[in-house]
């Protein structure tokens, strides 16, 4: 349809042209022949005029007649008077040639002059020709022109060559130039090169700017983009790790760099949790230990130990476990090492500071900061205990060993009965003598006991 209207209106200048060329034919009569012409001039000469005359109104009619809706359909489908005549009215000089070129190119004129009409009102210069090249380089020229609008009135010095460069190599510019815009606002100073390599690399750069901006209004102006971007590539998150730095900063804590948190983050710990560990000393009450003291008297005491986390020994230090078992073997050895229980109850909290003093936190991702005492209680006495067994054992074996003596007496009597060796009068002889000196002995310790009674009631009587 396309090429039978082009071949249409070629038609029609082609017959513009042959008939602006016409000439009347020139006379070629001889010389001879003149004085007949001239004798005949006269009488064709009306009929002639009359012949010319309307020849041309009927080519004149004709021509308007078919060239009129060309000329129409001419430049109602390669010239859109209403846009043109609009941006002219935005101060926007476009040809009607740059107009026809796009037509051909197939580009979208009324996207082209829309866009070039907000762009001048935005107060950013444009040519229709540099839009229409972006467009048939498949740039997505309304995206990027509201885009390059936003930078502009925030300050950034970016052309639409940068911008359309970067939409082409697959970057959300709109995203990039948010990111840009909220790091000029807090006085941040990256290219959109830099950004857009972030962004090409799989980096939210939305989030690692706030994150950077969090950094940097804390005042730790070293922290770089660059380091956020190697965190976040290394599957950290960069918000949580900002934040954890920032409140150990905060806080003052000594000896450590972004980096020592960012490691504790990537090592799967709640790097929050860490830092406020660190920032915030716990209080762990150990369970009752019980030792023995070398005057045998048993003491059971519990400890109340105050542990702040080490950021820098987090990651493979020992666990609080492990400091508390620790405190409790050193207690339990202490004790067994003290003179005797009363020297403890003299002074609990000296025996405290020797567990203190043994560094036992060295290896753990903890550190010690005081050792206390909360209570402690005096068990048995277990050396009297043992004395009071063992009397107890020997005074069983003694027994034994009578039962066994009188086993063998009666042994030796039945022996000597049979043999007539004794007889029953001796029996009855020494049974006689043995009571009397039961009796005897009995008779001996209550008189010692009175005696005894009576010396002690005139110690008193002789004291008041």
């Amino acid at each position: 349809m396309r090429l039978k209207f082009h071949f249409f209106i070629i038609l029609i200048f082609s017959l513009l042209v042959s008939l602006s060329c016409q000439k009347s034919d020139k006379n070629s009569a001889p010389n001879e022949q003149v004085e007949e012409i001239l004798s005949l001039e006269q009488v064709d000469q009306t009929s002639e005029s009359d012949t010319i005359g309307s020849g041309a109104l009927v080519l004149l009619i004709v021509s308007a007649i078919v060239l009129g809706p060309g000329l129409i359909a001419f430049f109602y489908y390669f010239i859109p008077l209403g846009l043109w005549y609009e941006a002219r009215l935005s101060g926007i000089k476009v040809s009607w040639l740059t107009l026809m070129v796009m037509r051909w190119q197939r580009v979208p004129q009324e996207l082209i002059l829309k866009t070039l009409i907000r762009a001048k009102n935005a107060g950013l210069p444009l040519s229709a020709r540099e839009l229409a090249d972006h467009y048939l380089a498949q740039v997505d020229i309304e995206t990027v022109v509201n885009t390059l609008i936003r930078a502009t009135n925030a300050g950034m010095s970016i052309t639409l060559k940068e911008l359309a460069a970067q939409f082409l190599a697959r970057v959300d510019v709109e995203k990039v130039i948010h990111a840009l815009i909220t790091a000029k606002n807090a006085d941040l100073e990256i290219s959109l090169k830099t950004l857009a390599s972030h962004y090409l690399a799989q980096v939210n750069v939305e989030q690692v700017i706030n994150a950077l901006i969090t950094a940097h209004n804390s005042g730790y102006e070293e922290m770089t983009v660059n380091d956020l971007k190697e965190h976040y590539l290394s599957n950290g998150d960069v918000v949580r790790t900002v934040d954890a730095f920032v409140s150990a900063r905060k806080a003052e804590l000594p000896n450590f760099t972004f980096k020592d948190i960012a490691a504790i983050d990537l090592a799967g710990i709640d790097v929050v949790k860490a830092v406020e560990a660190a920032i915030t000393p716990r209080v762990v009450e150990t369970d009752g230990v019980t030792g023995i003291a070398r005057d045998g008297v048993q003491l059971t005491m519990k400890l109340k130990i105050t542990l702040r986390a080490s950021i820098k020994s987090i990651i493979g230090g020992a666990s609080e476990e492990t400091v508390l078992a620790r405190v409790n073997e050193s207690l339990a050895s202490e004790i067994g090492n003290s003179e005797s229980h009363r020297h403890i109850l003299r002074s609990p909290y000296e025996l405290a500071e020797r567990v203190y003093a043994k560094n036992l936190w060295k290896g753990t991702a903890f550190e010690i900061l005081s050792i206390d005492v909360s209570d402690f209680q005096v068990g048995k006495d277990i050396e009297a205990e043992l004395t009071t067994e063992r009397a107890k054992a020997q005074a069983e074996m003694a027994k034994t060993e009578f039962i066994r003596a009188e086993e063998k007496v009666q042994k030796a009597m039945a022996a000597a009965f049979i043999d007539g060796n004794l007889s029953i009068h001796d029996y009855h002889n020494m049974m006689n003598t043995e009571a009397d000196t039961k009796m005897r002995e009995s008779i001996g310790k209550s008189a010692n006991k009175s005696n005894k009674k009576k010396s002690e009631d005139a110690e008193d009587i002789e004291e008041h």
